[in-house]
């Protein structure tokens, strides 16, 4: 990529392959705690808030005449069931498991959850090892709230990856007619019987939900009344601030993060102000080589985009007239569709007419997805190109929505002769993974022909942070720059692409003037405090440990 410094323009990729992600396999899970695992103590008690209807997402109660699930009273979402085959259905108006199939593993009827939510039912039978589920993925991959009819208590258990752990039980029996619900909120799972507290625990290592629901060991035993979900703190604007509170995008970084010193290669040639030969000017991209965002309805022209690298690529969508094309060689354009769930970002872009567009990469990603790649967005790091971007929402006081805050990493690209090459050729495996190496997850490729231009020690996808122990009221930063260094501390920073002879941050070019001036002032100094986070990892995404900040609320479900 470019700059206003000048530099060579990035070659274009060529085609990445299809990836087929193969499904999660579904692992056999039940049964009930042992009775060695410890009781957390003392519980505290507090009264159930009102729950408003105003942010109920879905629910079935006994009035609701249908004799499945597959018919909602409200909301009206899909039942899923787990496993495939399950028949779960409604009798004299209260849900139950309708086939055994002589097992005591667990089955699960759920519809969409999030990943902050609150959810709710009435336990009209108790049965053993019955509840609730929620932050549900698969059979290995849950959390739940069940009974335990034998040892006449209630437990709450954990799957990860088919690992069954249970940090809470509660001496309690259950009775007909309980009230089981569940809060989450970030990192913290909150757990209520009969609307008072019964106890909370912290989980940083599986907070994403994609379903809540019922779940049963056997069938004719629970009965089930006055389903509930309400979402709890799904606010999230996708189109502001969009991807899920998972992703590196929006994740704090962790307190167990680990910095490296100035002596670290990769830290050295990343803060560096002259590197072979060269100056290397901080800066901040925005009125070109930046990254605008325009939003599509469907009253406008319906355009085709052509990638002329890979008519695979090539796409077909709502486009504004006068959609914004970033000024700069690499011309950018990015539209968010209609309904408001997906980005189509495009890379060296020109308007051949109002319905037709050519490219140079051109890629669809999931505004309620991760940004990551492979094949999920056109910057050199192989994911999206809005991921880390500064937004004007984020710098205008006159904004709704402002905070004062950048709550999320930022994006960040430098010079070819600092970023590292270790082997291979451009190209790209079966799964889409570029072979020319030396770029770290979450990059999963780097810029075509790096065997040849990458001189220095940075690989792409490094992340980089200024340690806790700076103190930033102490570096006479302006109030804008302030702003990003306290953003480039809790979140941190990741290098996604190169530049010409320039470490720059993406600001959005509608952002104020006056924010850009300053942190363009103040550029040089953030990135000397700046250093590489060594224990950054897929298995420890921004560090591991408790986050430094709360996580972000959910993303509200779209208009």
């Amino acid at each position: 990529m470019k700059n206003v410094a000048g530099g060579i323009p990035r070659a274009a990729r060529t085609a990445l392959m299809p990836v087929f992600l193969p499904l999660l396999a579904l692992g056999t899970a039940c049964g009930a705690p042992s009775l060695e695992d410890s009781v957390e103590a003392p519980l505290a008690s507090q009264s159930q808030g009102a729950a408003s209807g105003a942010n109920l997402y879905d629910a079935f109660s006994r009035a609701n005449s249908a004799t499945t699930l597959g018919s909602l009273e409200l909301g009206g979402q899909p039942w899923s069931y787990t496993p495939s085959g399950t028949a779960w259905g409604i009798s004299s108006g209260r849900a139950y498991l309708a086939t055994d199939d002589a097992t005591w593993n667990d089955h699960y009827a759920t519809v969409n959850g999030a990943a902050n939510v609150r959810v709710m039912v009435t336990l009209a039978t108790p049965g053993q090892h019955s509840g609730l589920t929620f932050r549900f993925v698969d059979r290995a991959n849950c959390w739940k709230l069940a009974t335990d009819v034998s040892a006449g208590k209630y437990f709450l258990t954990k799957f990860v990856a088919g690992t069954q752990t249970f940090p809470l039980q509660l001496a309690q029996a259950p009775v007909a007619g309980d009230v089981l619900e569940v809060r989450t909120s970030g990192t913290r799972i909150d757990v209520y019987i009969n609307g008072v507290l019964k106890g909370g625990v912290n989980d940083a290592s599986h907070q994403t939900a994609t379903r809540v629901g019922l779940l049963s060991s056997q069938d004719n035993l629970a009965r089930f009344d006055e389903f509930k979900v309400y979402t709890q703190l799904g606010t999230r604007d996708a189109t502001l601030q969009p991807f899920r509170s998972d992703s590196v995008w929006n994740l704090p970084i962790g307190r167990g993060a680990t910095y490296a010193d100035t002596t670290d290669p990769a830290t050295r040639d990343f803060i560096a102000t002259s590197i072979g030969g060269m100056n290397i000017n901080a800066w901040a991209n925005w009125d070109q080589y930046s990254h605008p965002i325009t939003l599509a309805y469907t009253s406008n022209p319906w355009a085709t985009v052509t990638d002329y690298n890979d008519s695979s690529r090539s796409g077909a969508y709502y486009i504004p007239a006068d959609a914004t094309i970033a000024r700069g060689s690499d011309a950018h354009m990015h539209v968010i569709n209609p309904a408001r769930t997906f980005i189509d970002e495009a890379w060296a872009t020109t308007r051949q007419s109002p319905t037709a567009y050519r490219a140079g990469r051109h890629h669809t990603i999931d505004l309620y997805g991760t940004g990551l790649g492979p094949q999920n967005g056109v910057r050199a790091y192989g994911g999206s190109a809005v991921g880390g971007l500064i937004r004007a929402w984020e710098t205008t006081p006159t904004h709704p929505k402002y905070t004062g805050k950048i709550q999320h990493a930022l994006a960040v690209a430098i010079d070819r002769v600092q970023l590292y090459y270790s082997s291979g050729w451009s190209g790209y495996d079966a799964n889409g993974y570029g072979t020319a190496k030396g770029y770290v997850w979450p990059a999963t490729e780097q810029d075509w022909g790096s065997e040849s231009t990458y001189k220095g020690k940075v690989p792409m996808g490094a992340y980089f942070a200024i340690p806790p122990t700076v103190d930033l009221n102490a570096q006479g930063l302006t109030a804008e720059g302030k702003l990003v260094a306290q953003a480039l501390q809790d979140f941190g920073a990741y290098v996604t692409d190169a530049t010409g002879a320039t470490w720059a941050f993406y600001v959005e070019p509608t952002a104020p003037s006056a924010f850009v001036a300053n942190l363009r002032k103040d550029a040089p100094r953030l990135r000397s405090l700046l250093r590489r986070v060594t224990n950054n990892s897929a298995a420890t995404p921004n560090g591991p440990g408790e986050r430094r900040v709360p996580m972000l609320p959910a993303l509200a479900p779209p208009p």
